[in-house]
């Protein structure tokens, strides 16, 4: 292998853990390539709240700020029922910074996304958009990368992370001879909506738990907020990024008002001053063994790794986990790595990783049940969040470990 192509590396997506694994291998010697199948970046999605663990790794290459420099820190909990009982609160969000190095901060995904992909041109990375990945072919010495195009680009070794829909993964996990199932519907429908920031929630994170429905809401900007409503619904919803036009936009407030309008407020006055709303359906993936992680002289990490529900909010922190690790246990660029070396490298990756990930993939799954229950077990699940706020440092104790992940930055 050339001295050029020994320090190359292909990097499969350019959503959230693409741009931060780049930046952190480019910082070793590496000379990553970047290739995302969207040809132009648009307002998709809903939102993020990243928390320490994910910010800390954020913060190794520079680009922490683009969050906390553009919203409001996350100071205070509030979990109530939808008649407006008041079920628990605290100001433990107050204290992460000074505990674990960085706070709880939400971003718009879009602009999160927008600006990591600048981060990744600004750094001199090469970056290929509209680049759609059909396959992969291996020596011992090298990986190459084959678009539908028939584009090739040759590197030492190749990272997937290209989200819960990853070619990389398929493409990985045939050729170990396994054909994954296709994402099996929870049951569970999410509604995200962006709207102006009620003055008493400006550093709030608001919990909000009725009938067969559960709110969540956190700001995302100086002025606004993301919310989401996560309801039962047996039919199953496909998600659209579609822009509503303003007349669905309309309906859809209408739709979800006559559902809500006798929650406590501030939920119908969010719904009634939404700006825009997405409704999606939550699917589930079976979970991956570590060794299914990896092949050859190629890895997966974050959500083509290990996919989840948005309810614990650790999916994103957990991929920045991930590229911190990954690139800890890569040796710096210059040296030919045969497969096999390789190969153990990715093993201890993913051997280290997956039993967190997974706990964490099983906690989110929990969480939403646990969440969206029928009238009948509502008080039941009350009288949980009741106790949750009375024994803190029960509840608590595994949350701190993992924002203390994946370093300790007071150290």
């Amino acid at each position: 292998m050339s001295q050029e192509i020994s320090k190359k590396v292909i990097v499969v997506g350019c959503g959230i853990a693409g741009p931060v694994i780049a930046i952190l291998l480019q910082k070793k010697g590496y000379t990553p390539i970047v290739v995302e199948k969207v040809k132009e970046l648009g307002d998709a999605g809903a939102s993020l709240f990243l928390q320490p663990n994910g910010l800390k790794v954020l913060n190794l290459v520079g680009l922490a700020t683009i969050v906390t420099d553009n919203a409001p820190w996350g100071e205070y909990s509030l979990d109530q029922t939808h008649t407006g009982e008041v079920l628990g609160s605290g100001d433990f969000l107050k204290h992460f910074k000074e505990i674990y190095g960085q706070p709880g901060c939400g971003t718009k995904r879009s602009t999160f996304n927008l600006a990591l992909e600048k981060a990744v041109v600004d750094a001199g990375i090469e970056f290929h958009s509209g680049w759609k990945l059909a396959k992969i072919e291996e020596s011992e010495t090298s990986v190459v990368a084959i678009s539908e195009a028939g584009e090739r680009i040759e590197a030492s070794f190749l990272v997937g992370c290209d989200g819960i829909k990853a070619a990389s993964r398929e493409i990985l996990l045939k050729r170990k001879g396994y054909n994954e199932p296709e994402p099996t519907y929870t049951g569970l429908i999410q509604t995200t909506g962006f709207s102006p920031t009620p003055p008493s929630l400006r550093n709030t994170l608001l919990n909000v738990f009725g009938p067969s429905a559960h709110f969540f809401q956190y700001p995302i900007s100086s002025t606004h907020s993301s919310w989401a409503i996560t309801q039962r619904q047996s039919e199953e919803q496909k998600e659209t990024w579609r822009i509503s036009t303003p007349e669905e936009l309309e309906d859809q407030r209408a739709e979800l008002l006559s559902q809500f309008d006798d929650w406590t407020e501030p939920i119908p006055e969010m719904i009634k001053s939404a700006e825009r709303l997405l409704r999606y359906g939550v699917y589930d993936r079976p979970g991956l063994e570590a060794k299914q992680w990896y092949d050859g002289r190629c890895i997966l990490i974050g959500d083509a790794a290990h996919p989840t529900s948005p309810h614990l909010g650790q999916g994103a922190n957990q991929a920045m986990e991930d590229c911190y690790h990954l690139q800890r246990l890569l040796p710096n660029a210059g040296s030919d790595l045969p497969t096999e070396e390789l190969t153990k490298i990715f093993a201890e990756f993913a051997e280290m990783r997956q039993p967190k990930t997974a706990l964490l993939v099983a906690g989110a799954r929990a969480q939403g049940e646990r969440r969206v229950t029928t009238p009948e077990t509502m008080e039941k699940r009350n009288e949980y969040v009741r106790q949750m706020w009375k024994n803190p440092e029960v509840f608590q104790k595994p949350y701190e470990e993992t924002l203390r992940g994946p370093f300790d930055a007071m150290a």
